[in-house]
């Protein structure tokens, strides 16, 4: 069976959340060294980022990247473990999209997008071809 379009554009979105979020890892660690970097909030607040925090997000972050690595290569193998993942990590992306608002619009969209890709019926063959 050909792989559907539908599935290379799932993947090509895994390969580009990996990536994004190896960057962001290595940002965050690297950021931690030196003064510690302030945020300020929506209220006009500045609040100080503790060092901990940031290397526990960055650690958690190169993890997470590390894993959509190996999801976006099981991914084009056709797994039906891949298909459980996908739609599990949408959902509570699409969740934490929920709380965010307004700022989660772009991740809700995406999550959204690629339950639906997953979920057509070419997606659902190539997922569940070896089972």
């Amino acid at each position: 069976m050909t792989r559907p379009a539908s599935v290379t554009v799932v993947a090509v979105l895994i390969l580009a959340a990996a990536v994004a979020d190896l960057i962001l890892g290595f940002a965050l660690f690297f950021s931690s060294f030196g003064d510690n970097p302030t945020l300020t909030d929506i209220a006009g607040q500045t609040h100080t980022i503790p060092t901990f925090y940031l290397i526990i997000n960055a650690i958690l972050s190169v993890l997470m990247g590390l894993i959509y690595f190996w999801l976006a290569r099981i991914t084009l193998a056709g797994s039906a473990t891949a298909l459980g993942l996908i739609t599990i990590l949408a959902l509570i992306n699409i969740v934490f999209g929920l709380f965010r608002l307004p700022y989660g619009w772009i991740p809700l969209a995406l999550n959204v997008l690629v339950l639906i890709l997953v979920s057509t019926k070419s997606a659902r063959s190539w997922f569940t071809q070896t089972a």
